[in-house]
């Protein structure tokens, strides 16, 4: 059965990822505990450049996002970026009514129209 993205939910595509290869250290997508600083900026640069060529990063993104992963590198993504995209890709929020400004412009650009 197809998510709304039409992705299987069996996670085929997860077979084909670059990351599950017999060479690739999967550690190196989470953080471990304490890990701040240059050291984990050089562990998502290295977990990020596997991702660069991955043949199912779209997938794999789509899931993350989907899904709200909470940790790790998902689609060339850290948990950060991931949450900066969902912020900034939300629907807007409805305009609240302002108390009325002495500035006739300010009024009307501020003030919802009837």
């Amino acid at each position: 059965m197809p998510d709304q993205f039409h992705h299987p939910l069996d996670g085929d595509w997860q077979h084909r990822a670059l990351c599950r290869g017999t060479d690739t250290d999967t550690d190196m997508f989470f953080s471990l505990d304490g890990e701040r600083g240059n050291v984990r900026a050089r562990r998502e640069r290295a977990a990020k450049q596997i991702c660069q060529d991955c043949p199912v990063l779209d997938d794999c993104r789509a899931y993350a996002l989907t899904a709200t992963e909470p940790y790790g590198i998902w689609g060339g993504m850290s948990e950060t970026e991931r949450a900066r995209h969902t912020r900034r890709t939300r629907l807007p929020a409805r305009p609240r009514e302002c108390v009325a400004s002495t500035d006739p412009l300010t009024w009307r650009i501020r003030t919802p129209r009837a």
